[in-house]
């Protein structure tokens, strides 16, 4: 008996001499928070295929995903850092099960309970908006307009426009998941339009039409002079037009008497920003020059020219802010004449016997 005492005295020393070297133990207070408030919440259902999960947690805490279409879930993540979890994205009307587990420093835990959800069967596209495209034009101008409509699922999507003006175009695509596409159109008459686009994803589901994106169709460039039928006399800083001639205007062409230079005015709508001028020599296809203007002024655009003898179209592109071409106008034969009137008799026939 007095043997056993003595021996747990001796052991009753070691440990507080063991004690005293490397400290007592820290025992916890109380162990992790349950984890709470899930997104999306226990029992959702028609969620999105691209859910990410997310609790209520406390800080300096890991958690132990569990995760999967059985119930219990298996364990799919360890030690992750923070309260949100991005899976792969999830398959069409299937039902999740997860559960988190909190787990402290000294790798005590505590687990939450197992919450579900369950996703969205397939779903349609979100209704498409036109993002891009000029809202004034002229006539028989081709325009592009711009849109874009994601799929919940992440289909690709094929895309139709309704132009307002009795055609409604084929089904283009697919694109791929959120690629921004666009579409060319062009508007024969003078008017108001409305166009509209609708979206489909691979499996056929439509979304809605969106709304209407507005288009006005009319005039937007208008060339000041050089008119068919007229006489011009250009020098130096004078240009004058002169009398109407009915044989000028049946060839559809006017007469330019100059020293050199030629001014070609036209005058554009607010949306016109820029316009190029091209002159062409029509004996010679390849003969083209062009001229920009940019300084609109409250006499319009000007482009000027130096020519030989000859006959020539010019024509004026009209272009909005976004460098996108609106309209153009052109005279559609010119002549360039320099004190001769070679040319003239020939398109009149005065040369002949």
């Amino acid at each position: 008996m007095k043997k056993k005492f003595i021996h747990s005295i001796i052991c009753v020393c070691m440990l507080l001499t063991t004690f005293s070297t490397i400290g007592i133990p820290n025992a916890s207070a109380e162990p992790p928070l349950q984890p709470s408030d899930p997104i999306p919440a226990a029992g959702s259902s028609s969620v999105t295929v691209f859910v990410d999960l997310e609790w209520k947690g406390e800080e300096n805490l890991t958690y132990d995903i569990y995760f999967g279409v059985e119930n219990p879930p298996p364990l799919f993540l360890t030690n992750q850092i923070g309260t949100i979890f991005e899976p792969d994205p999830l398959l069409l009307n299937t039902t999740y099960y997860w559960q988190i587990v909190a787990r402290n420093d000294l790798q005590e835990t505590t687990a939450g309970p197992i919450w579900s959800f369950t996703t969205a069967s397939n779903q349609p596209p979100f209704k498409p908006k036109v993002l891009d495209g000029p809202q004034q034009a002229g006539r028989n101008i081709s325009l592009d307009f711009l849109t874009v409509a994601p799929d919940p699922e992440g289909d690709k999507v094929y895309y139709q426009w309704d132009w307002d003006d009795g055609n409604i175009s084929e089904w283009y695509g697919p694109y791929q998941f959120g690629e921004q596409t666009s579409a060319t159109h062009h508007w024969e008459e003078n008017g108001s339009y409305e166009i509209k686009v609708r979206a489909k994803d691979e499996g056929g589901k439509q979304s809605g039409w969106s709304n209407a994106y507005n288009v006005t169709i009319a005039s937007q460039i208008e060339m000041l002079n050089c008119k068919s039928g007229y006489l011009y006399f250009v020098f130096l800083t004078f240009d004058k037009t002169y009398g109407y001639i009915y044989s000028l205007d049946l060839l559809g062409v006017s007469l330019i008497i100059s020293t050199g230079g030629m001014r070609v005015n036209a005058q554009g709508s607010e949306s016109v920003q820029t316009v190029i001028f091209e002159m062409q020599n029509k004996f010679m296809q390849d003969q083209r020059w062009n001229a920009t203007s940019t300084n609109a002024t409250e006499e319009g655009f000007e482009g000027y020219f130096y020519l030989n003898d000859g006959l020539y179209q010019t024509t004026a592109y009209a272009y909005d802010a976004a460098g996108r071409l609106i309209d153009k106008a052109s005279r559609q034969y010119v002549i360039y004449y320099e004190w001769k009137f070679i040319i003239m008799k020939q398109l009149l026939g005065l040369n002949n016997p």
